[in-house]
């Protein structure tokens, strides 16, 4: 397959697809060389630098096409000459001594291999960086460590500009509330009573703008039966994540978040969906805001009680404590939580 192939077409190849396909691979690797946003060689191994030098090329050259390479991003990568490339690549400067991380817990529940001790004062140019956890995930430019270039570093021990701005840390604004429409499960054509996943996930994908499949019914119906054609469960978070990438969209799903992160995942306009006992069987909804004391939730099966759930009470825009996420979503630490995006 070659960049031109995808030209005038519907064709869309996530990174596996690109991994696969070693002409693709290298042609790709070859213009993001040309362009400045990755370095030699050309090796055909379409690994995580490639990836994020792939995902900074669509991202400064506006091509909307996040997470899947398509007509758009292809006819870009043929055209595009380095001049037109808008801005020089993000600046990650060490402000404290510190360690690379291969994962991001701390330091030690990690091996030896799995982290390299950083200096403070140290730069590096960046391919691309976010925000995880109370960590900083960077894809180095041209640097690697113990054979890899993606690393974690806790947040507070980094900083990251661009031409003298601040990119990271952003200081968050105090609360949030993101205008999304809210959908109630309770009016489903398909199982009301248990189908707070697809709708959760319709709220999010409607919000980013999402084009639907079909003009029948209600989106939360066309997903629920888009799970069952493709053989996806709607209670396994792994599979309500390909339906998000399925529709074009991200979902970085995550069984150890922390509170902040879905903080800062607000403050950056993007929802996320969580996952917590609500229920017995457990229920799952999106958070689409946030202030000092709790999270603004689209709850889709109305108002949560400690008795159970009121459902001729509206779900839109409840507010929900920060003990009581914690108490019915973390119980044991863990947070599950899908963090979508474009």
């Amino acid at each position: 397959m070659r960049l031109q192939d995808f030209l005038k077409t519907n064709r869309r190849y996530d990174v596996r697809a690109i991994a696969a396909d070693d002409d693709l691979s290298r042609q790709i690797q070859a213009r993001l060389i040309d362009l400045g946003l990755l370095n030699p060689p050309v090796d055909g191994i379409f690994g995580p630098r490639s990836t994020a030098a792939l995902h900074r090329f669509q991202t400064l050259m506006k091509c909307g096409e996040s997470g899947f390479l398509g007509a758009v991003t292809a006819k870009k990568l043929i055209e595009t000459k380095r001049g037109e490339i808008p801005v020089p690549p993000p600046v990650l400067k060490i402000v404290k001594d510190t360690v690379l991380k291969a994962r991001p817990l701390a330091s030690s529940q990690l091996s030896t291999a799995e982290k390299v001790s950083m200096p403070a004062g140290r730069e590096f140019e960046l391919l691309a960086f976010a925000p995880i956890r109370g960590h900083l995930r960077v894809a180095f430019r041209s640097d690697s460590f113990n054979g890899s270039s993606i690393w974690y570093i806790f947040g507070t021990h980094a900083q990251v500009t661009l031409e003298g701005t601040l990119l990271y840390p952003k200081p968050n604004p105090p609360t949030v509330r993101l205008n999304v429409r809210y959908l109630s499960q309770l009016d489903n054509y398909f199982n009301p009573t248990g189908s707070c996943n697809v709708t959760s996930i319709a709220m999010c994908l409607q919000f980013l703008g999402a084009t639907r499949r079909t003009k029948v019914g209600q989106f939360e119906d066309e997903l629920y039966e888009y799970a069952i054609d493709k053989g996806y469960s709607r209670w396994n978070p792994y599979d309500l994540a390909k339906i998000v990438r399925d529709y074009g969209y991200q979902d970085y799903y995550t069984e150890n978040a922390i509170i902040e992160d879905v903080q800062d995942w607000l403050a950056s306009g993007n929802p996320a969906v969580i996952h917590g006992y609500f229920t017995s069987f457990g229920h799952i909804m999106p958070v689409v805001g946030y202030d000092s004391d709790g999270f603004f939730v689209h709850d889709p099966y109305g108002e949560w009680f400690e008795g159970g759930y009121r459902n001729d009470l509206s779900g839109e825009y409840l507010h929900y404590s920060y003990r009581l996420i914690r108490n019915v979503c973390m119980p044991d630490g863990d947070f599950w939580v899908h963090f979508i995006s474009k």
